[in-house]
């Protein structure tokens, strides 16, 4: 890679025409151009997340472990403990893009042995209505050699996120 790479990275901008509602009918597969296809990860996602929930007023924590009213655990990536808001970002993504996963609520969470092996995976079906749950397959963006505005970039999906939060807490009436 050469410098100029790195500086048209940091140049990108959010298209402002793409948002929560269309963002799937920009998805683009097959072509004359290479077309990378990634998706936000979590240690991307939680700093806008705690970012948009400040800009809405509400402190964060990250990390809490939080009680289940069936005693059950769950690692909240981030709370807000005035208004019991907690949110929960799935990790993993399906390799095909379909707007229909945005219905999934799903949270899949992940123990591990203390040999660092991979344990139990428990399976949250239904949580709280107090927990909002993001999915990492949700938050996709594409890149070719040359810039295209015709791509969900990786600022784009960054601000679906944000518009995602907003929706949501706004939902919660919090």
């Amino acid at each position: 890679m050469t410098f100029t790479d790195c500086k048209a990275q940091t140049e990108e901008k959010a298209n402002p025409k793409i948002n929560s509602e269309n963002y799937y009918e920009y998805y683009q597969s097959g072509g004359n151009k290479s077309t990378t296809t990634n998706w936000l990860r979590r240690h991307e996602a939680v700093p806008i997340i705690i970012d948009e929930l400040e800009k809405l007023g509400l402190k964060t924590k990250q990390y809490i472990l939080y009680e289940l009213e069936d005693g059950g655990q769950i690692i909240l990536d981030v709370y807000n403990r005035e208004n019991d808001l907690g949110i929960v970002f799935n990790t993993g993504h399906y390799m095909q893009i379909k707007k229909e996963q945005r219905k999934n609520r799903t949270y899949k969470q992940d123990k591990f042995k203390i040999s660092g092996s991979l344990g139990k995976r428990k399976v949250y079906d239904d949580l709280p209505k107090n927990i909002i749950v993001l999915q990492e397959t949700w938050y996709w963006y594409q890149t070719q050699s040359n810039p295209n505005e015709k791509l969900v970039n990786k600022k784009t999906a960054e601000s679906i996120l944000r518009e995602d939060i907003r929706k949501k807490v706004a939902e919660l009436g919090k």
